[in-house]
Formats: C-alpha cells, structure tokens, sequence
C-alpha cells in the first residue's frame, strides 16, 4: 500500500500517460529498508556520549607517579654571629611516595652533624588520585659549626618501590665584628690585694701583699706584655667579643706605693713602695695604730695605665 500511494502521487504530476503503465507495476513488493531520520522542528536527536578528558575515570584504577616536587632551602645563606644561633628550614614536597628521607651533610666529605630521617606512613590501598606529602626539617647553627656549603640531601621511595633523589645547598657563614684599636695606655690591675691578720691590734705589723698584672688584649687585638705596640688577631686567646682589656699578665720590676686613710678622714697618707717581682708579686709590712682604709697604687706610665687596690682593717686595743 505504502508503494503503491507512492506511485499516484507522481502519475497525478506526469500526466494520464503515466497512468497507462501504472497496474503493471501495483502488485511488486519494494524491498524493505530502514529510512535515515532528519531533524525536524520539535524533535531533538542525541549524540552519542563522549567522555570527559579533564574528568578521573573511576572505573580505571589509579596509576601512580611518583616523584619529589620540589625542595626549598630558606634561608640559602645563614649567617651565624658569635654567641648566638642560626636556623635553616628545608621544605619538601612529593606524589606518590611511601617514605622520605631528609639528611644533611655538611663542608667536604661526610656528615655535617645535623642528621635525623623524616618518615611518611605508607599510602592506603585503594587511592583513586595522586597523593602529595608535604614536611619539613629545620637545624640550628651556631659559632662551633663549621662554614662551608652544606647541602641537603632528599630520598623518597615511591608507590613503585623505586627511589628517588634531589639535592639542595645552602651557606653557613660566620658573621666577624672586629673589636676598634684601643685608644690610650694598656691596662694594669692589682689582682689579690690583702692586708693581714684582720682586725690587727694597736701597733702590731700588717702585711700587705697583691700582684701586678698588665692586659695582653682588647677584642682581637694583641699586645705583649712588654709590648705597647698591638697587632689584630695576634693570639689565638684574643677574642672578638671582649671589647675591654683582658688576659692579664704578670708585671714586674714595678714601683707599687702604699697609702692610708684615716677612718673619718678624706685624706691620704703616703706611708712607703715596693717593687714588684719578676712575677709580679709585692708584699710590704706596716704597723697599724688606727682603724682606717689601707691602698696600694701603681701609677702607669711608659703606656700603661695606673691601677690601685684597697682593704679596710680594722685596729683593737686588745
């Protein structure tokens, strides 16, 4: 039928000629086929489905990647001042690793004495995605540690069971400040000044004995006990940091003058000297008749300052 109407409609456009010829054709079956449908206002046609790229395939399992992101060292340059410390962080960041290890190794060949292992717990079974590990290390310099570049080194074993490596460096520095030229003559001390017995009776002899000593440095300045003529950094027991007179030595062959005060009185008394031995020592005997305050004192001279010392006794009739 659906042939046959088909035929009709193109006899009515051909003309009656066409009808002549149409029965001989009426009863012929036409082959079935499955027409190709178009689109049509009010209809929609689907396409097929495409997946997404940017999209995670949760059917597929999970295939890692591992690797170490990135390591950053901060500061690159530590600089350590005398008397205080420094620190230096590393951060470090992996995908897809079971455990990494952060080790330190300092100037040259070996350990810079900074060690310890950092560990991550290995990944769960079933992880649909990369699995990033982020940790850090910190160590602390001070002024025993050596300079030099110290280089971190960083191990991750991967989900793959194989391991990785990377290295960073960084530089540790002294920071030196060094002490100005001292202005003016060295130092002098008397170092152990006594009067002896204490209190003493009226009349009786006092002893008084002490040493003279003379600076050999300021900062890292060096002057010789005999030398007035200072050299930086010429001895090893200098030190940058004491910026006043210091490592005192013995002075001798020096006049030390002994003096006395009264109690109640703002006067001085010269009384007598003594020379200071090859070591340094003096030790002088005096009769005490009052209580007072009893001083010895080196004048200087010759580049070197005057130095004095004092002890109060105190006198008893009986």
């Amino acid at each position: 039928m659906v042939k046959r109407a088909a035929t009709t409609l193109v006899a009515v456009a051909m003309g009656a000629t066409a009808l002549a010829t149409a029965p001989a054709y009426a009863d012929t079956v036409a082959p079935t086929s499955t027409p190709t449908p178009s689109p049509s206002a009010g209809h929609t046609f689907n396409k097929p489905h495409k997946p997404d790229s940017h999209q995670p395939d949760f059917h597929k399992p999970y295939k890692p990647d591992p690797r170490i992101l990135s390591v950053d060292v901060s500061p690159n340059v530590v600089v350590v001042s005398k008397g205080r410390s420094a620190q230096v962080t590393a951060r470090v960041t992996t995908k897809d690793v079971q455990s990494v290890d952060i080790d330190l190794w300092g100037p040259g060949v070996g350990h810079g004495g900074h060690g310890g292992n950092h560990w991550f717990g290995k990944q769960k079974s079933g992880h649909n995605g990369p699995k990033l590990d982020h940790t850090s290390r910190t160590w602390s310099f001070d002024w025993n540690d050596r300079a030099g570049t110290y280089k971190v080194h960083v191990v991750a074993v991967g989900l793959d069971g194989k391991k990785y490596t990377t290295d960073r460096s960084f530089t540790v520095k002294r920071k030196v400040s060094h002490a100005p030229r001292p202005t003016g003559p060295k130092a002098t001390r008397i170092a152990g000044f006594d009067a002896t017995p204490e209190p003493v009776r009226k009349g009786r002899s006092l002893t008084l004995k002490g040493t003279l000593q003379v600076a050999q440095c300021w900062g890292d300045w060096y002057y010789g006990w005999n030398d007035f003529t200072g050299r930086r950094g010429g001895a090893r027991f200098c030190s940058d940091s004491n910026n006043y007179w210091n490592s005192w030595h013995w002075l001798g062959s020096q006049t030390v003058k002994v003096y006395f005060q009264p109690s109640g009185s703002h006067k001085w008394q010269y009384v007598n000297s003594v020379k200071t031995a090859g070591d340094g020592d003096f030790a002088t005997k005096v009769r005490a008749f009052r209580s007072g305050t009893w001083a010895v004192r080196f004048d200087g001279g010759h580049g070197l300052k005057g130095s004095q010392a004092t002890d109060y006794v105190k006198v008893v009739r009986h």
